[in-house]
């Protein structure tokens, strides 16, 4: 398909931009030298300024803000205050930007009654507009004739509340001027003040403005078509467009003639029936007709004069205007676009009465505005769209403003595909209670205080907005929060960080970024912890929340966290609470090896299998494990160690796991790789599963199944000692929704413990816990993917977003390096057997010997059927700990063997000696008789 879309304004973008996603051709037509419409910046002074599109917000804007967040535009806040003076600030001269400062501009006017009748009234109006538009909304087929003017009289509203409110608002909302605002159509105007939030003084949403104003989201979309093969035409104003039997006609003023399968005209409705010319039908006459525009002349100056007397009335928007219908609006971009102090203020002013000083440039637009004839007209656009392949989208088809222009653009676009499309709606408000409003404020007030570095946006469905953002420019990371009910703060000020996870799994707060928004977040709070830390140690105890209204719910969660102590029967039921939930689920989300543990990655993207391997074959190395070991890995997971170890060495080979799901799964997978000769599962414990209290006893018992020269493999995730004994006596999300019960040790406790119990050393270290980031994203990937699948099962939304919280939370620990993942190596002092020779392995030793003694050695080392001889030999073990991260480790892979050391010398003397003798027989076949020694 090959479409045309004439004018590039947001309309004509927005059509453009839907068209070519969908795979379709597209020509764009633009008469001017750039694209963007009313989205015009110019460059003054090294300054960017919008002159037309400069404000939005999240609330009346929801489609223009799902745009600029696909293209990556950033935005800020904006002062969108209003101030009215009338008769050169010798009438009534008020404000709205400073509150009452503003208000009261003209101290006079607190005494003066009219003035506060004028005050009363604007309450009165928000409930009388509400009431109204009610009843029209529940009556459908009602007449929406009525203008503004007959309601305003309807409702007995004084003269002062018309000309120094309602009428400046009007006016300066729709650039007209004043006489024609009560002719406007009640409905459309009263409508459109409750949808933006107009009913009020004070309280309105959040208004925002593109950081790097209009031309950057424009130039974002252009990237996009272009991209997409798109054709960009501007200087090319269309003369006509009209039918014929091949298709829809477009002719330039440049006499250039192109035929497509349809067209649509995004410009004002009164140059779309222009160009239709005389085969525009009498629908589309009287229908494109009905809207009308008011045109408008322009300044860029510095001119103070055009700005209220009182400079404590001045606001972002100000009207100036007489009690004799004359109006002039002025635009401070100073405050709109945070242009912040400037010699002279830049300012904008639209139908000056005369030139203003300091002049530096003059444009012409025009508007359109909301008569009651255009309200009529819009409910029947529908009956010529489409019509001879020529349909027909601009702003006039809302409320004249940029989100009506894309609204008609999006719509229209899918129209031509035959898709039904459903736009976003103004979402509602969220109105908090008296105790989530104190929630709030205690929130907001504490993360003000907390974030000394990094950025965390809170957009408040409704339009609030809390920029919470550190002093310190050493961390870049940001994070935007989209909050949907009030009860988040209610859950942070009441649980703190458990709070936090509870209301994301609620769907209290989601992210803008959807990929890493959590992420960042996580990674901007670790940030702001460890950079209050460095400065010095806390007066706060580990039993004192972060803020005083957890107190209550943190001592109830204290007092679970010490009730799931890891006996023998809390034990089984900690790691069932996990292990257990379905082995369907683990599938969805580990790689092929079911291996719940972190991989070593060789680059970024490589696949998880394959990293999963690589680590498995590491481990398999470290523990040096050959054909005659017994292996015993200690919380087996799904068998993912054993089936390698057992295939790269023909090592024999015991697992153990609490899980009877695991166990059930290891069962099946070992015999179906023909290896179930060599598998026999049990039940037993995990390293952070064994709790601060039985490090001691872990490694004692580990150590009685080590023979004198036995090796022990030890892979933990572990917490940093300066906040492990905080940590080990207070709960958190992982404690409380993962892994109940579970302990990170840190590396310290781990020493400590083995030093206690045992006479076990280091031999190695390594932390691969950089790793374990990308690891675990990977799960959050799958997880995700597999959602569907995964509900499926049972499951519901808020358990997948528990478990993405899960990966995500651990995943910013790694990222942050402020968790670590290790793997220890441990044996007896004197192991010379595995580590007293530095340049020769047994691979080595093997290579140097004689062919046939080699043969019989490997002969000898890899026969599976050989039963090891403990009593001559030493048992070598290995514990991997390896797994989820978090509290716990999912699959442990701890595993002990044994390398028959005596008995492999002196197999290998054995051998020797069998090899001389045939030697020296020989020999003496050719030597006379004579000794081998004689000779």
């Amino acid at each position: 398909m090959r479409v045309a879309v004439v004018g590039a304004g947001i309309s004509g973008l927005a059509a453009a931009y839907t068209l070519v996603k969908a795979g379709v051709e597209v020509v764009l037509y633009e008469k001017e030298d750039y694209l963007g419409g009313h989205a015009k910046t110019v460059s003054v002074d090294g300054l960017l300024l919008d002159l037309g599109f400069m404000v939005f917000n999240r609330v009346t804007y929801p489609n223009m803000m799902e745009l600029f967040e696909s293209l990556g535009v950033e935005m800020e806040k904006s002062d969108m205050s209003f101030a009215v003076s009338l008769d050169d600030g010798k009438g009534y001269e008020w404000g709205s930007r400073n509150g009452f400062s503003s208000l009261f501009a003209q101290k006079a006017n607190i005494f003066n009654p009219y003035f506060w009748q004028m005050i009363r009234e604007i309450f009165k109006f928000k409930a009388d507009v509400l009431g109204y538009l009610e009843e029209l909304d529940n009556n459908p087929d009602k007449d929406h004739s009525e203008t503004l003017e007959h309601f305003i009289r309807s409702h007995g509203y004084s003269e002062l509340f018309q000309k120094g409110y309602l009428i400046p608002v009007c006016a300066s909302i729709w650039s007209c001027p004043s006489e024609g605002v009560l002719r406007f159509s009640a409905y459309s105007v009263l409508s459109f003040c409750r949808n933006h939030h107009l009913l009020q003084l004070f309280g309105r949403p959040q208004w925002l403005t593109v950081k790097s104003r209009s031309q950057c989201y424009v130039d974002k979309i252009r990237e996009e078509l272009e991209s997409r093969s798109c054709t960009i035409r501007t200087r090319c104003a269309v003369e006509s467009v009209f039918s014929t039997d091949a298709g829809c006609c477009v002719i330039g003023e440049d006499c250039s003639k192109d035929i497509y399968d349809g067209c649509i005209i995004s410009t004002h409705a009164p140059n779309a029936l222009k160009l239709l010319g005389e085969q525009a039908t009498s629908e589309e006459a009287r229908i494109l007709g009905a809207f009308q525009y008011v045109y408008s002349d322009i300044y860029l100056h510095h001119d103070k004069s055009f700005m209220p007397q009182n400079p404590a009335a001045w606001s972002a928007w100000n009207f100036l205007g007489t009690t004799q219908h004359g109006v002039c609006l002025t635009y401070w971009l100073n405050v709109l676009q945070n242009l912040h102090s400037t010699k002279l203020p830049f300012l904008v002013t639209l139908n000056p009465k005369r030139v203003p000083k300091h002049s530096l440039l003059k444009w012409c637009t025009s508007h359109p505005f909301p008569s009651v004839a255009a309200s009529k007209a819009s409910l029947k656009l529908e009956n010529i769209q489409g019509k001879r392949r020529i349909w027909f989208s601009g702003a006039y088809q809302g409320y004249g403003f940029h989100e009506d222009g894309l609204k008609a653009g999006v719509a229209v676009a899918n129209n031509v595909l035959n898709n039904d499309i459903v736009l976003l709606r103004n979402p509602k408000r969220m109105v908090p209670s008296l105790m989530e409003c104190g929630a709030r404020f205690l929130v907001t007030r504490f993360l003000a205080n907390y974030i000394a570095t990094g950025c965390v946006t809170l957009l408040e469905e409704g339009g609030n907005i809390y920029i919470l953002e550190g002093a310190t420019t050493n961390n870049t990371k940001k994070a935007i929060l989209r909050v949907h009910n009030p009860l988040f703060y209610w859950k942070i000020a009441t649980e703190v960080d458990i709070g936090l996870a509870d209301a994301y799994i609620n769907g209290y707060f989601s992210f803008v970024d959807k990929e890493n928004g959590l992420l960042d977040l996580f990674l901007v709070l670790i940030a702001n912890r460890d950079l209050r830390n460095s400065h010095g140690k806390s007066l706060r105890g580990w039993w004192t929340p972060l803020l005083v209204t957890a107190g209550v719910s943190s001592a109830r969660y204290f007092f679970r966290h010490t009730l799931r102590q890891n006996t023998i029967t809390q034990a089984r039921r900690n790691i069932s609470n996990h292990y257990d939930l379905s082995n369907g689920f683990f599938n969805l989300f580990l790689d092929e090896t079911m291996t719940y543990s972190s991989a070593i990655f060789k680059t970024q993207n490589e696949d998880l299998k394959t990293a999963q391997l690589r680590k498995i074959s590491l481990l398999i190395k470290k523990a040096q494990v050959e054909g005659k070991h017994e292996v015993l890995e200690i919380g087996c997971g799904w068998g993912s160690l054993a089936i390698e170890v057992v295939k790269q060495t023909g090592c024999r080979y015991t697992g153990i796991t609490l899980s009877q799901e695991q166990l059930t799964f290891a069962k099946r997978r070992a015999k179906e790789a023909g290896l179930e000769f060599y598998t026999d599962s049990s039940y037993s414990e995990m390293i952070e599963a064994v709790g601060h209290e039985y490090i001691d006893d872990f490694f004692s018992c580990c150590e009685s199944l080590l023979s004198t020269d036995g090796i022990l493999v030890l892979q933990f995730i572990s917490i940093p000692d300066q906040r492990y004994d905080e940590y080990r006596r207070s709960s958190d999300f992982i404690k409380e929704y993962i892994f109940p019960g579970g302990c990170l040790p840190s590396l310290n406790r781990i020493t400590t413990g083995m030093a206690t119990s045992s006479k076990l050393c280091i031999e190695h270290i390594e932390n691969i816990g950089i790793h374990y980031y990308q690891t675990l994203i990977c799960w959050r990937n799958n997880l995700l993917a597999n959602k569907d699948k995964i509900i499926a099962l049972g499951f519901d939304e808020k358990f997948v977003r528990t478990w993405e919280y899960y990966f995500v939370y651990c995943a910013a620990g790694f990222k942050s390096c402020t968790l670590e993942d290790y793997q220890i190596v441990f044996s007896r002092p004197g192991n010379i057997g595995a580590f007293g020779e530095p340049f020769k392995k047994q691979d080595d030793l093997l290579a140097r010997l004689p062919p046939s003694i080699n043969h019989g050695l490997q002969a000898h080392c890899g026969s599976r059927g050989t039963e090891t001889n403990r009593d001559g030999g030493f048992l070598s073990g290995m514990v991997e700990a390896a797994g989820s991260v978090g509290e716990l480790e999912g699959e442990f892979n701890s595993s002990i063997y044994v390398i028959d050391i005596v008995a492999f010398f002196l197999r290998l003397l054995e051998v020797i000696g069998r090899e001389l003798s045939e030697v020296e027989a020989k020999f003496l076949d050719v030597s006379d008789g004579k000794s081998l020694d004689e000779c």
